[in-house]
C-alpha cells in the first residue's frame, strides 16, 4: 500500500510540470497567432472573406513593410522652366538667357561667355584704333608741321598721300587741285583759282613732310589704325551669329521638352500589393501594365 502511494506521488510530481509546459506552449502559440494576424491584417481579412483581392495592399508593419516599401522621399518641386516664345526673345536680346530661363545653365554659360568674348574683342580693337590714330596725328604734327588734331578722315588721308599741301610740282596737293580745276572749269582761269582757294588747306592745316621715310611711317600707322577699326566692326557680325545660334539652340530645347511632356503622359502603370493563395499563404505581387 505504501509502495502504491509513493508511485502515485511520483506520478503527480512528474505530471504537474509537464502539464504546465503544455499549457504555456499553447498560450504562446495563441499569442503568436494573434500577433501574426494583427501584422498581416489584410491577409487575414482576405482569408476570412472580409476584403476582395483587388483592394489588398501591404500592411504597414514595423519590420516587413519597412523593408518591402522603403519610405518615399518628399516630393521635390520641379524647377520652373520657360518653354514658350519668351525664351526665343531672351536669346535675341542676350544669347544664353533663353537657355537659362529653361534651366540649361551649362548651355547658357557657353553662350554668355561667347557674348562676352565678342564685345571684349570689340572694345580691344576700338581702343587700339584710337591709340594708333592718336599716334599718327602726333607724327603729322611733329614731322609735317600740322597744327590741328581734329579733322575729317579725308584730311588725314591727304596728309599721308601728298608730300606737302601747297606749291607747284609733283607730290603737292595744290598741283592735284589745279589739275582737277582745269578739268572742271576748262577755259575759265578765275573759276579755277576760286576752286583751288576753296579746297586748299592753309594756315595750321597746311603740311610739309620733312622726309619721305617719316611720311611712310605716318601712312603705315594710319593704315594700322583703320585695320583695327575694321576688326572692331567684325564683332557685330559675330554678335549676330551668336544670337542666331542661341535661338536655334532654344528651339531645339523647346522641341525636346515637348517630346518629354508627351512621353510622360503615357508612362506604364505599376502596382505593388499583397495576395493569398488557396492554402492561406501570403505573397507579394508586383503588377505592371503596358
Amino acid at each position: 500500500m505504501a509502495s502504491r502511494s509513493r508511485s502515485a506521488s511520483k506520478a503527480v510530481r512528474f505530471a504537474l510540470p509537464l502539464a504546465f509546459a503544455v499549457v504555456t506552449t499553447i498560450a504562446a502559440a495563441g499569442v503568436a497567432r494573434g500577433a501574426a494576424r494583427a501584422a498581416w491584417s489584410p491577409l487575414a481579412a482576405v482569408y476570412d472573406g472580409g476584403l476582395p483581392l483587388d483592394r489588398v495592399v501591404v500592411a504597414q508593419s514595423d519590420s516587413f513593410a519597412a523593408a518591402a516599401q522603403p519610405e518615399a522621399e518628399p516630393a521635390r518641386e520641379a524647377p520652373k522652366r520657360g518653354t514658350g516664345k519668351k525664351a526665343l526673345l531672351y536669346s535675341l536680346i542676350l544669347p544664353g538667357m533663353g537657355e537659362l530661363s529653361m534651366g540649361e545653365k551649362g548651355r547658357a554659360a557657353g553662350f554668355l561667355v561667347g557674348e562676352g568674348l565678342v564685345w571684349s574683342n570689340f572694345i580691344y580693337w576700338k581702343v587700339a584704333g584710337h591709340l594708333r590714330k592718336d599716334d599718327y596725328i602726333e607724327q603729322a604734327m611733329l614731322n609735317a608741321g600740322v597744327g590741328v588734331n581734329k579733322e575729317s578722315d579725308d584730311y588725314w588721308r591727304l596728309v599721308g598721300q601728298f608730300e606737302r599741301s601747297s606749291g607747284s610740282g609733283p607730290g603737292t596737293y595744290e598741283e592735284d587741285l589745279r589739275r582737277e580745276a582745269r578739268d572742271t572749269y576748262p577755259g575759265d582761269p578765275a573759276a579755277q583759282d576760286a576752286f583751288v582757294a576753296a579746297k586748299l588747306p592753309t594756315g595750321n592745316r597746311a603740311w610739309d613732310w620733312s622726309s619721305a621715310d617719316l611720311q611712310d611711317s605716318y601712312a603705315n600707322t594710319r593704315e594700322n589704325s583703320k585695320r583695327a577699326f575694321n576688326r572692331a566692326q567684325y564683332s557685330f557680325a559675330a554678335a549676330l551669329l551668336n544670337r542666331l545660334v542661341s535661338v536655334i539652340d532654344v528651339q531645339l530645347l523647346r522641341h525636346k521638352a515637348a517630346q518629354e511632356a508627351r512621353s510622360s503622359r503615357i508612362q506604364p502603370d505599376t502596382r505593388f500589393y499583397a495576395d493569398t493563395d488557396a492554402d492561406g499563404y501570403g505573397r507579394l505581387v508586383l503588377e505592371r501594365r503596358f
